[in-house]
């Protein structure tokens, strides 16, 4: 059974989207629960991972001489999971999707102008990260921007398994490991994981028997 989101969850989560510095004790009197409640709430979102970091927005438009858009395009050679790696150093590109279509991936760029978009989509594109056919569509005005997703009450969570990729059906185990984050679908998931960290080259990719 998938966990869910309550009502309770759902309205602190709303709370939190639109004023991330709201104190606890006002969340307490707009929800109509107690401190101590609010403070294992949201402990509990941040565990699960469903609150992902609390940070600051900047309005690009506020920023002069910067310039955003969208590349789209079709991955090649290193396929999906080896561009996706690289684009983690990569500044300039702020958000990486895989959509459905001919070209599976979305890149949402930030650069200095237009020069400099044209500079990354030949030097890191095309070079760096092999991709082909791109399209790059240039924002001229943020009509409407929202960040996060849209949370309702009773809303289902999903999970994956760090180490097997399946979902995990009810309550993952979430260990912490090397400073990241993980979750498994079982004990033998989070052993073989760790056991992958501490020797990749003899760990084996299959579950333990």
């Amino acid at each position: 059974m998938s966990l869910q989101l309550d009502n309770t969850d759902a309205r602190i989560l709303e709370l939190l989207q639109k004023d991330g510095r709201m104190m606890y004790k006002d969340i307490a009197r707009e929800v109509g629960i107690s401190l101590p409640t609010v403070r294992d709430r949201i402990n509990k979102l941040m565990e699960l991972g469903v609150i992902r970091k609390f940070t600051v927005i900047v309005d690009s438009e506020k920023l002069w001489g910067r310039a955003r858009a969208f590349v789209l395009a079709q991955p090649v050679g290193d396929g999906v999971d080896g561009i996706l790696e690289k684009i983690k150093n990569i500044s300039e590109v702020r958000a990486a999707y895989l959509v459905a279509g001919e070209k599976q991936l979305l890149l949402e760029v930030e650069v200095d102008d237009l020069h400099q978009l044209g500079e990354f989509v030949a030097k890191y594109a095309h070079a760096q990260l092999g991709l082909s056919n791109t399209s790059s569509f240039v924002i001229t005005k943020i009509l409407k921007e929202e960040y996060g997703a849209a949370v309702k009450p009773n809303a289902s969570l999903q999970f994956k398994c760090d180490f097997c990729d399946c979902l995990i059906y009810g309550k993952p185990i979430i260990e912490y490991i090397g400073g990241g984050r993980y979750y498994f679908s079982g004990k033998d998931c989070a052993q073989a994981f760790k056991e992958r960290r501490l020797h990749p080259a003899d760990a084996s990719p299959n579950l333990p028997k």
